[in-house]
């Protein structure tokens, strides 16, 4: 894309570092994450350390990342770049001495001779430098460099001189070693990165295939975002004025707090110890260093167009608290784990829930299974070989068994061994008697007990009423429960992916994080799907997927849909039993239900009583409607099966409104002033007679098993 002056000015800040974060990095491979924090260091006008073998593009990120910037006029940025050893001289670095300078014939010097640096094209005058393995450098070179990178001034002689450096990157592939007092040179550097080799084979034979020209370019229309060093003025006032959210407080609370007991817990550990080099496992993160590391977690959030820091910005605490390669190792977990505590809250109903399933778990122990009670049963115990019944003797509390058969060890084969509480053979007893539980022989006993036990055993229904009853619980209450979870699911979801745009807009933190961010909508989105789970374990101990039963005749329907064969209604209680609304009259391809209410009317009366039938009974309303008055040849079949219909009305307590032997209507007419009716007793006689008379009327309702 090619953007015009006008374009790049009105481009938003986010998106513009975006566009030179990305163009920097591209054609380097797996070195995403020191690019980005490079170019945050720089902006933020810190320094950052790369700890890494040679060869794994360390001086090529800082080479880079300098075309980010642009310099006054025409002028290019001034970079610095520099392989020390301890032959490194300070005039390597920081400039020839000046002769005149000794000589005192500078002007201004008056005469005087002076220790003078010559520095063009040297650090001092450098925007960004980069200097490899800093660590080998003398401490003549390393002493000056602390003043550089703390305070931006360089002591040229007498003269204090300030210096343009925007970033300083360092390198090395060791730590700096202890008792050269390189502690507090290291403490400058606010970002500290481990940079190794590439390790994802693709990329690794894309980097070897690639042109071997180290040269770099920033394309066209991104040199037109390039930075400049009124913007980076103009910059730090506005990075000085983001603030810390509570959110970013209560995790850099948490992190110091989890050093501390870290610390004291290593303290403890090796208080006996002789050697002291456990110490510098200590984290040592002072004030200055948290005041460092939260302009950096400013500069994070002013760039990606915020005022505030968030939880993700957070995240760079990783690479700013560690001084060992252990400490490396630690400090994601650190950083991850105080993350989570504090990330995105969210709301959820998984105690409420929890309790529904709980009276679900009830609710289905109630309406699909029983206690049933085993009687308590004699106490038998192995003695000698043989089954004993374990007894007490009659008139005291000792303990004595008697053989359930006649005894092995009976001095004849029809007695019985008697035992006493020791288990030794005393007698055997050849009119032994068993009434209950008493034992009488030559001392009466009864027999102990068992405790009675209960068991709990599906109960019984007929396929019919399974199945409808089953579908009726399902949807008044199963789903209820499982909806209410999914919705919940769905809304956190929801929250997840809204809470995190802009967690995911974040230009410099490693995105893994956003897992830890929104943890506890994680935690709570798994809570609430391990509670669908035991919801579903539940109703899988009732629920059978397999029915698949026929309406019969005789079978009775209630207001809920629940059927029951004509069986089942002498079990029913009275409630179900008033809640009765209709008979199954006729099975097969078509079912028809007869209504409980009948009436007596004359003909043309019938259709508004079918029509007020569901409204005038109170039926619910998937039941209300298709009442009709059954034609000549559907009534005849009814005829035929009043017999088990009746049974059923009868069992029901209806006999008010069996089908008794008179006549019923039927809705087929016979010219305009004649209807067809039947008589109800053993003959059946269909006849057709003037619609004035009153007759009985029933009404029936195809049926279709929900």
């Amino acid at each position: 894309m090619e953007y015009t002056n006008d374009e790049t000015k009105s481009q938003n800040l986010h998106d513009r570092i975006k566009s030179l974060r990305d163009a920097l990095i591209n054609g380097l491979y797996e070195k995403d994450e020191a690019v980005r924090l490079a170019l945050l260091t720089a902006i933020a006008g810190e320094s950052v350390f790369f700890l890494g073998a040679p060869g794994c593009a360390k001086s090529m990120i800082a080479r880079r990342v300098v075309q980010a910037f642009k310099a006054d006029g025409d002028k290019g940025v001034k970079y610095f770049e520099l392989l020390l050893n301890q032959y490194t001289t300070p005039e390597e670095v920081f400039g020839n001495i000046s002769l005149k300078g000794l000589n005192g014939e500078l002007e201004g010097q008056n005469g005087k001779e002076e220790y003078l640096h010559l520095t063009e094209n040297k650090l001092p005058e450098a925007d960004i430098a980069f200097l490899d393995e800093i660590w080998k450098a003398n401490s003549a070179i390393l002493n000056t460099l602390l003043a550089i990178t703390n305070e931006r001034i360089f002591h040229n002689g007498s003269k204090v001189e300030k210096v343009p450096l925007k970033a300083l990157f360092a390198a090395s592939n060791e730590l700096p070693a202890k008792d050269r007092g390189l502690e507090a040179l290291y403490d400058r550097f606010i970002l500290r990165l481990c940079v190794g080799y590439i390790e994802n084979e693709d990329s690794f034979f894309d980097m070897i295939d690639a042109s071997s020209s180290s040269d770099f370019a920033l394309p066209d229309e991104v040199k037109d975002l390039q930075i400049t060093n009124e913007e980076l003025k103009a910059w730090k006032e506005k990075i000085d004025a983001v603030s810390l959210s509570d959110e970013a407080k209560a995790v850099i609370s948490a992190i110091r707090k989890e050093l501390t007991s870290r610390n004291e817990k290593l303290t403890e550990e090796n208080k006996n110890s002789k050697d002291f080099e456990w110490q510098r496992e200590l984290f040592e993160v002072g004030d200055r260093r948290w005041k460092k590391i939260a302009h950096i977690l400013k500069a994070s959030a002013f760039l990606n167009d915020r005022t505030e820091v968030d939880l993700m910005d957070c995240q760079l605490i990783e690479y700013c608290i560690w001084s060992t390669e252990k400490q490396q190792k630690q400090a994601r977990d650190i950083v991850e784990k105080c993350i989570k505590q504090n990330g995105v809250d969210c709301d959820s109903a998984i105690e409420e829930i929890q309790e529904q399933i709980e009276d679900f778990k009830a609710a289905v122990d109630e309406a699909w299974f029983e206690k049933v009670e085993e009687p308590a049963t004699d106490k038998i115990v192995t003695i000698d070989g043989q089954k004993c019944y374990e007894c007490t003797r009659d008139g005291t509390s000792e303990t004595w068994y008697v053989s359930v058969k006649k005894g092995i060890h009976a001095y004849y084969s029809d007695c019985h061994d008697v035992y006493d509480s020791n288990k030794s053979r005393r007698t055997s007893d050849c009119s032994m008697t068993k009434q209950g539980d008493k034992i009488k022989c030559w001392q009466n006993f009864t027999i102990k007990k068992n405790p009675a036990k209960t068991h709990v055993e599906p109960k019984k229904f007929s396929d019919i009423a399974y199945e409808t009853q089953q579908k009726k619980f399902k949807q008044e209450r199963y789903a209820p429960i499982v909806d209410s979870i999914n919705k919940q699911i769905e809304e956190l979801k929801s929250q997840k992916e809204q809470d995190a745009v802009p967690f995911k807009a974040n230009l410099f933190a490693n995105q893994e994080y956003n897992t830890s961010i929104t943890a506890k909508i994680d935690a709570a989105i798994h809570e609430l799907e391990d509670a669908e789970v035991t919801l579903d374990k539940e109703q899988k101990r009732y629920f059978k997927t397999n029915l698949s039963a026929s309406l019969s005749v005789g079978d009775v329907i209630l207001k809920n849909g629940t059927i029951y064969t004509a069986d089942e209604i002498d079990s029913l209680s009275a409630e179900e039993k008033e809640n009765v609304i209709a008979v199954v009259c006729l099975a097969g391809e078509k079912a028809y239900a007869l209504g409980i209410e009948q009436y007596t009317d004359t003909w043309d009366n019938t259709a508004k009583i079918a029509s007020d039938y569901g409204s005038k009974n109170e039926l619910p309303s998937k039941y209300a409607s298709g009442w009709a008055v059954p034609d000549k040849d559907l009534l005849s079949k009814i005829w035929e099966n009043r017999e088990v219909v009746n049974k059923s009305l009868e069992a029901l307590g209806e006999t008010a409104y069996t089908l008794d032997k008179e006549e019923y209507w039927s809705s087929s007419e016979n010219g305009d002033s004649a209807a067809f009716y039947q008589f109800f007793d053993d003959e059946g006689k269909k006849d057709d007679t003037t619609k004035s008379h009153k007759y009985s009327i029933c009404l029936v309702r195809e049926w279709k098993k929900e």
